[in-house]
């Protein structure tokens, strides 16, 4: 409950970290996946290269405190909506890799991702976008 006990009482984050660095522990961010949700996404083919799909999603994170950035499960589906292709996205690739997530998603903010992905081989007509933490 290291995370929980920093967001209800946030100063003792020195404390606690001072104790996990004698201990060796971490202390990550609050991982709330209840308090995460996509507000928009869309896929579609790319305008210059057809073999590429992008895609475009905003990601909202409702709490009031920073959080880990969540794992994304993007799923392409055929035309009975059964999954053809499933790809999980870490947070380094729709934010790329310049990002630093070490501060983590901002409380009450929202973040707009686009992630090109080759897709000439697959034969999708649609797709599903979840949000996860592992």
């Amino acid at each position: 409950y290291r995370s929980t006990i920093i967001v209800l009482f946030p100063e003792a984050k020195a404390y606690a970290a001072a104790l996990c660095a004698s201990l060796g522990c971490d202390l990550p961010l609050p991982r709330r996946i209840e308090l995460m949700s996509i507000e928009a996404s869309d896929l579609q083919a790319d305008t210059t290269n057809p073999n590429v799909m992008v895609l475009s999603a905003t990601l909202k994170n409702r709490a009031i405190f920073n959080q880990q950035h969540p794992m994304l499960e993007l799923t392409l589906t055929d035309v009975q909506d059964q999954p053809v292709v499933r790809r999980v996205l870490t947070p380094q690739e729709y934010l790329g890799k310049a990002v630093g997530t070490q501060a983590g998603f901002g409380a009450n903010t929202e973040i707009a991702i686009k992630v090109f992905i080759e897709g000439s081989q697959i034969k999708a007509t649609g797709y599903r976008l979840y949000l996860f933490y592992s």
